[in-house]
């Protein structure tokens, strides 16, 4: 894929500043400072935005099947025998994930983003030029900032808990571009959720109806999405009701995946279907890409439980997104296993099916019933071969239909799964335990019950670096 922005050379000060001190990397020098409202927004342009972190963690979650051995025919195979040390790690929930010479990319390149956005935030207090432009370009930068603090606190986090919030400490929470910061201490979940709220309530009333050039740029309708995903986390769901249905107000299209084309002897992104390229995908609200941008670039088996939940319909997101016979080769996975193949680019930014669902869930928890199970039925109809409507009448079971399809619908979407989990982890009707097994077959358990469950630790590096401030 090739994004099609590209930001001036001059500007790139600001985007290759990459952190504070140690932790955040060196100024480079002979590169001019922007000094207008238009070079600042030429920085919103930099291809190094278009992403989001935490495609790694797919691993931690119960979406994938990690045989211990390797049958040398079934090349294919994602095991513990040919994983990284960092992935196998990561399987087995063995903290550090990253030894102490090794980057974290994921919490690295996130906060390469975040300073960006802080860049542009406080070069426009200063800047020259048009003030309505002024506000747009704002605007956009703490709504992307927003998205990129909310990513951070739900992977580096544990699920959001009210009573607890103001004590838990998350990550830094950095909201200037100074590099000569004397305190990079962790901040509570508290202060980290309401920066990425405050940051949401001023952005969205100035954010353009329709993102300036294309969909990798912030909208109005991507800015209630952030909203609503950060109100979700937080188990607001009346709040996140409420934005998720404003998204839907200016976007609401899906794609007919029974129209889509199959392929399956061809592979690579686009190729093995007609599945529509991120700036073509009308569900698509605000794209945001994975790196690599198909997600766990890994030929990974799916789970029996996942597999088990397209049984009994025609669905068609098990024929797009998972095969039996990788590059038409019938010998690429053993016998009654199937393998994710990302043969799109997955969007992790803001969706129109990500705010149905958020929405039919919310319905549920809050609402009305009869409207979560419309809107349920609404985005099946659109991936199911002659989908039969749902009729549930029970609370508890329809949330976990909606939740179900949830899985069903962002299937290897890196952290979308262990943010989701988290969530649910204090409810017991909904909570999940996870078991891996290492190379001796010996069970590796993740319990909702851990104040550690599926909590992505800090970076060995972030965490000496805080211990010398002390």
């Amino acid at each position: 894929m090739k994004v099609i922005y590209k930001t001036l050379p001059l500007l790139l000060l600001l985007a290759l500043l990459s952190s504070c001190k140690d932790f955040l990397g060196n100024v480079p020098k002979g590169y001019q400072i922007p000094t207008k409202v238009e070079e600042y927004e030429l920085l919103l342009n930099d291809d190094n935005l278009v992403r989001l972190s935490g495609k790694d963690f797919d691993l931690m979650a119960d979406e994938i099947n990690v045989p211990v051995t390797l049958d040398e025919n079934l090349y294919y195979q994602t095991t513990l025998r040919n994983m990284t040390p960092e992935w196998r790690r990561i399987y087995l929930y063995q903290a550090p994930f990253y030894g102490p010479d090794k980057l974290d990319n994921n919490y690295d390149a996130a906060y390469k983003r975040i300073f960006t956005y802080n860049s542009i935030l406080t070069g426009l207090k200063t800047a020259s030029g048009d003030e309505k432009e002024m506000s747009r370009v704002r605007a956009e930068a703490l709504a992307c900032r927003a998205l990129e603090y909310l990513t951070l606190v739900g992977i580096y986090g544990p699920g959001y808990d009210s009573e607890y919030a103001s004590e838990i400490k998350t990550i830094a929470l950095l909201t200037d571009n100074d590099i000569n910061h004397k305190d990079l201490s962790p901040a509570s979940q508290q202060e980290v959720y309401r920066q990425i709220i405050a940051d949401l309530e001023e952005a969205i009333p100035l954010l353009p109806l329709k993102p300036v050039g294309n969909a990798y740029r912030m909208s109005k309708a991507a800015g209630y999405g952030i909203y609503a995903r950060a109100a979700w986390q937080m188990k607001d769901y009346k709040t996140a009701l409420v934005n998720a249905r404003k998204a839907l107000e200016l976007n609401s299209e899906l794609v007919d995946y029974k129209k889509l084309e199959l392929h399956a002897e061809e592979w690579a992104p686009g190729a093995r279907n007609n599945y529509p390229s991120p700036l073509l995908n009308p569900e698509n609200i605000l794209i945001r890409l994975l790196s690599p941008p198909e997600g766990l670039n890994v030929y990974a088996l799916v789970s029996h439980p996942v597999l088990s939940l397209f049984n009994g319909t025609e669905d068609m997101r098990r024929k797009i997104f998972i095969t039996d016979a990788l590059d038409g080769d019938p010998n690429a996975c053993p016998p009654g296993e199937l393998i994710w193949e990302p043969a799109i680019y997955p969007n992790v930014g803001i969706s129109t099916p990500e705010m149905y669902l958020i929405a039919a869930e919310c319905e549920a928890r809050v609402g009305s019933r009869d409207e979560a199970l419309r809107l349920l039925n609404h985005l099946r109809d659109y991936r199911i071969v002659d989908n039969k409507p749902l009729r549930i009448s029970d609370k508890t079971e329809l949330i976990r239909a909606v939740l179900d399809e949830r899985q069903r619908e962002f299937l290897f979407r890196g952290f979308f799964r262990i943010v989701d989990l988290k969530r649910r982890a204090q409810d017991p009707d909904f909570a999940v335990t996870i078991t891996h097994h290492d190379e001796q077959g010996n069970p590796v358990v993740a319990s909702p019950s851990s104040p550690d469950y599926l909590r992505v630790p800090l970076p060995a590096k972030v965490l000496s670096f805080w211990e010398h401030q002390k």
